[in-house]
């Protein structure tokens, strides 16, 4: 019988495969984010999954290699095809977060939804370094972060231990 979850070291050599496609500062770019997105998951967790988030930090985002806008709809679609061999069919929660990370309101797992959380509180902090790094203007920086702010914010709002996975997050970000 096939797992249905790639190992996380599966998914780390599959994203850095991925992100070669793009250029060098923004393939490093990627992979940094995923891996905030999984320090995040791995410390907010609680009775999700953390095998699911680990692996789905990193395949959240080899969409990216096609499109920005329809990033979760590829990265599923790519995983889907580079694991069918080795893994079959995706866990549905993996599919779950791949899928809507980035979808308000259409979660359909506890994990999908902790990753909503974790990928826009990563992606809004990791801004700060984008523009440090002047890899997006001043301009689009405050519309981004605007975003993200309202999107985290609201996903926290609406969880049962928002005000915990909050404290958590603060804690990490603060570190960095």
């Amino acid at each position: 019988m096939l797992d249905s979850i790639p190992t996380l070291a599966e998914a780390k050599s599959y994203a850095r495969s991925c992100f070669r496609d793009l250029s060098s500062a923004d393939g490093l770019i990627r992979f940094r984010l995923c891996e905030l997105v999984e320090r995040s998951v791995v410390a907010t967790a609680a009775e999700e999954d953390t095998d699911v988030l680990r692996t789905a930090a990193y395949l959240q985002e080899v969409g990216v290699v096609h499109s920005s806008k329809d990033k979760a709809i590829y990265s599923l679609q790519m995983c889907r095809r580079a694991f069918e061999d080795s893994v079959g069919e995706l866990h549905p929660a993996l599919e779950d977060c791949i899928l809507n990370h980035v979808r308000s309101g259409v979660a359909r797992t506890g994990e999908a939804r902790l990753m909503q959380i974790c990928h826009k509180y990563a992606t809004t902090h990791y801004l700060d370094y984008m523009l440090l790094k002047q890899r997006i203007s001043s301009t689009g920086f405050d519309r981004l972060q605007m975003e993200r702010i309202e999107a985290y914010s609201a996903y926290l709002d609406a969880h049962p231990r928002g005000e915990e996975i909050g404290l958590a997050l603060y804690e990490i970000f603060s570190s960095l």
